[in-house]
């Protein structure tokens, strides 16, 4: 996947607000497959050692991504998916 950067949207904000969300976003990014930019992967980890909540949420979400992993897995697209969609487009566009 490409990686894609994320910025905070307010820098004056306080300690738990837009630093915090920009690490859950990284997080977020990670857990759909899509891999952070090296800006971020440098701001992630200096930011989750000196935050304490941020911490204990990414402690967090390493446990449901485990218990989503062991116990719901992937389930992939069926393999026809694409000629289905590309028929239904080719109907709804005629």
């Amino acid at each position: 996947m490409k990686a894609t950067s994320t910025t905070p949207t307010n820098q004056n904000a306080a300690v738990t607000g837009p630093d915090c969300e920009r690490v859950t976003t990284i997080l977020d990014q990670i857990i759909v497959g899509q891999a952070p930019s090296e800006e971020d992967e440098d701001y992630f980890i200096s930011h989750a050692e000196d935050c304490s909540p941020c911490f204990d949420s990414i402690d967090k979400q390493r446990i449901f991504v485990g218990f989503l992993t062991q116990y719901v897995g992937r389930k992939g697209a069926p393999n026809s998916l694409p000629d289905t969609i590309m028929t239904r487009l080719k109907t709804e566009m005629a």
